[in-house]
């Protein structure tokens, strides 16, 4: 990260920090401070004017650092290495840009509610209302405004929620502080009574509408452990999980022995002085979290990156399809939920604690190394995905490289029947066997990358990286995978594995130019070189591409045509025939995208049964396994 971008992120932090200072302050006012403000007497008014200060002074931050986030991420966003290029794009990236509009209309939402923000008791409803719209405006600056569709708007949504709650939580935090330091004892035991419901619901926000985010933008554990967005993230739930304890002391201690409720060894003033020093942690703390997020926003998150597996092994259910290792593992896992079990009630209960807690771990001890079946041998890039998104080039490119680079040994086939595999001293491996499909892309990528040892360090197979470049390895993957499941094709007359429909361009009739992306949600027919015109299948609702092959042909309203030879080339090998074995044959993908089904005519299920029963249960879009590949 430049000193830029950490310039800016810093900037965006401040601000953000003032923005829920501001919200959560005007939110104390108007439901948390009240009933202890009318308590308090002449406390209480004192600390009145004190909390609308903290509102003002809280604005004005929001205000220049917004400002000064603006500068910063104009320089970010047009590269400007001067100040003076800085101010010469300044009005363009305010004015044209999504960001800059709707950043200038924050910091004029707050511009507005400055003046409102008088020392007089009462609520002050549009204060509130201007900064919590300023304050949601966030969301729309973030990654969550980068998505469209439907799943943008969720994550915006969500977003909304995430702030609010944060602002009710961590913005009231500092007003809290206020309140504790002004108000007699009994009226800062009713301002935190008052706050817990508000805290615990704000608490509860906030982890699943982070549950949402993190599915979003980090994906899974390879993204967690394996991205710099993740690490931030785990950074950002460890200070989140330091906060929820510290609030938890606050209220459940802290507070009954300053109100004299719960018996203490301390005096209330000692008591008074605890709550502080914990809130000015919580306070802290709270800080840290906003930090940790606004680093996150100027981050790439983890989806649109490669993880890089920290491990040498890596979590696999794999070994469940086997009975006897599933039976094994089902077992062990039930051993250590007795061994929880255990530990629970030997903490709880004093008088069984040592007996029970030295029962778990021997429970445990036993039952963990039958859970050694799921981990698998991991390497760095085992959690990668393809960049090439199974195009048609990728995998007829894939196949030129393999003949030049792979078949050798491999064979032309990829049985392992190569010239120079009679040499090898151990066979090289049969890539049209169902141990393929247990590899992820990262594990091939790897593999093709780095070569494969033996046991005693010598290689079985070279590493191409020397040689190919990484797109070019990916193609090889590509090929692969599609020649795996033609090879099933040909021999078993099925796909061992959901296969995505490969990534192709199509011209329509009315112009458009459109790739399977634009066809997503839909059941589709893709049709090789037909003869005639294809009629529509009655009563389904499909749309139909056709495969042109040599000839060329013209789309019509009926049907999309694919004229690559590309295309043609991709689906001959998934159908596992040669390129002029391929016409009249008709493949049928679900909604999600995934081939199911290859038909010729005359065989015994009609073409309109099997597109029928395809669009009655699609295959999930998580239905590639393990290995990843999918679009």
């Amino acid at each position: 990260m430049a000193t830029i971008d950490i310039a800016a992120s810093v900037l965006r932090a401040m601000h953000l920090l003032a923005l829920l200072s501001l919200f959560g302050t005007l939110a104390s006012l108007a439901v948390v401070a009240p009933p202890a403000l009318a308590a308090g007497g002449a406390a209480g008014a004192a600390a009145h004017r004190r909390l609308v200060g903290l509102a003002r002074g809280s604005a004005v931050l929001a205000l220049v650092g917004g400002i000064l986030w603006l500068g910063a991420a104009t320089a970010v966003i047009a590269g400007a290495d001067t100040l003076a290029a800085t101010i010469a794009v300044l009005p363009t990236v305010a004015l044209r840009t999504r960001f800059g509009q709707l950043l200038l209309l924050r910091l004029l939402l707050l511009v507005v509610a400055f003046p409102l923000l008088r020392v007089r008791r009462g609520v002050l409803p549009v204060p509130l209302v201007l900064a919590g719209v300023a304050l949601a405006l966030q969301g729309a600056l973030g990654h969550a405004g980068a998505v469209g569709g439907s799943t943008g708007a969720g994550l915006l949504g969500s977003e909304l929620l995430h702030l609010l709650a944060a602002g009710a939580w961590l913005g009231g935090l500092a007003p809290l502080l206020v309140l504790t330091a002004t108000l007699p004892a009994p009226a800062v035991a009713m301002a935190l009574r008052r706050f817990s419901p508000l805290g615990v619901s704000a608490v509860l926000v906030l982890a699943g509408t982070a549950l949402a985010q993190a599915s979003a933008f980090i994906g899974g554990l390879s993204g967690l452990l394996g991205t710099g967005y993740g690490h931030i993230a785990t950074l950002k739930l460890s200070l989140f999980l330091l906060l929820v304890m510290v609030a938890a002391v606050n209220r459940f201690v802290l507070t009954e022995r300053l109100a004299g409720i719960r018996p203490a060894r301390m005096r209330p003033a000692r008591a008074r002085l605890l709550l502080l020093l914990a809130l000015a942690c919580e306070v802290t703390a709270g800080a840290s979290v906003v930090a940790a997020a606004a680093f996150l926003a100027a981050s790439m998150p983890a989806t649109h990156q490669q993880p890089i597996w920290p491990f040498a092994w890596r979590p696999s259910l794999t070994a469940l399809a086997d009975p006897a290792l599933r039976r094994a593992v089902i077992a062990a896992a039930l051993a250590c939920g007795v061994a929880g079990a255990l530990a629970a009630m030997g903490l709880a209960w004093r008088r069984v604690r040592w007996p029970a807690l030295a029962a778990s771990a021997v429970v445990l001890a036993l039952a963990v190394p039958h859970l050694q079946p799921l981990l698998i041998p991991a390497y760095p890039s085992s959690f990668y995905t393809s960049p090439t998104e199974f195009a048609d080039s990728a995998i007829v490119r894939g196949a030129r490289l393999f003949e030049r680079n792979c078949a050798v040994c491999h064979g032309a086939s990829g049985h392992g029947d190569g010239p120079a595999a009679r040499a090898s001293p151990v066979p090289p491996a049969d890539l049209t066997a169902e141990h393929l499909w247990a590899h992820t892309d990262g594990e091939l990528f790897w593999y093709l990358s780095h070569g494969i040892d033996r046991p005693d360090g010598s290689q079985t197979m070279p590493g191409f990286a020397g040689r190919l470049s990484s797109e070019a390895r990916w193609q090889l993957i590509d090929f692969l995978r599609a020649h795996n499941a033609g090879e099933n094709m040909r021999v078993f007359g099925t796909w061992p594995h959901p296969l995505p429909v490969p990534q192709f361009d199509a011209d329509c009739a009315d112009g458009r130019a459109i790739n399977m992306d634009d066809l997503r949600r839909r059941v589709l027919r893709f049709v090789a070189a037909p003869t005639a015109r294809m009629p529509p299948v009655v009563d389904i609702e499909v749309t139909t591409i056709l495969l042109a092959g040599k000839r060329p042909i013209e789309p019509d309203p009926a049907a999309c045509v694919a004229n690559a030879a590309e295309t043609w080339a991709a689906f001959a090998i998934i159908a596992g025939v040669p390129q002029e074995g391929l016409a009249g044959a008709q493949f049928v993908a679900d909604r999600n995208g995934w081939l199911r089904a290859l038909w010729r005519p005359g065989e015994p299920m009609t073409l309109a049964e099997v597109i029928r029963d395809i669009a009655a249960h699609p295959l999930p879009l998580s239905a590639g396994g393990v290995q990843g590949h999918r679009h």
